[in-house]
């Protein structure tokens, strides 16, 4: 084996890339790759969606290496919320047509509201566990890693 052999591959697997199952068809190939290239962030992950799909429908041995090289049963639960961070990577809104100025708020109706909500009256179990809050729970106490683990 020559240090050229023992080098790792630029790209990884391409199943991996796709995140796809290694005895995934054609088609799922193709749209999974499409979907990629089409949510890509950057020029280099387009390339890399391209790569993956025609290492992947390309010559079948090409195809065969990469599927021996896939670990079995590898499961990509990531990708829906891969696909769904590119889809959504921008702010769909337009902040810059919705230039906020002072006129545009009606600050005595603001300011209305406020007073108002603050002189509503506290239900009375609310009040009651204000005045005498309960200093002994029930049960055995918790710790830290009760509450973090479960």
């Amino acid at each position: 084996m020559t240090t050229a052999d023992r080098r790792p591959s630029p790209h990884p697997n391409p199943f991996h890339v796709l995140g796809l199952p290694s005895d995934a068809d054609e088609q799922s190939v193709v749209e999974r790759a499409e979907d990629g290239i089409r949510t890509a962030g950057s020029e280099q992950e387009r390339a890399l969606y391209d790569w993956a799909m025609r290492e992947l429908i390309g010559h079948p041995r090409t195809r065969q290496r990469h599927a021996l090289t896939e670990p079995p049963d590898t499961g990509y639960r990531d990708r829906a919320w891969d696909a769904f961070v590119r889809k959504h990577r921008t702010n769909p809104a337009d902040l810059r047509r919705h230039r906020l100025t002072p006129d545009a708020f009606d600050l005595p109706s603001a300011v209305r509201r406020v007073v108002r909500e603050l002189h509503r009256p506290v239900p009375d179990e609310a009040r009651a566990a204000l005045e005498h809050p309960a200093t002994d729970t029930p049960g055995p106490e918790l710790e830290a890693r009760d509450v973090l683990f479960g």
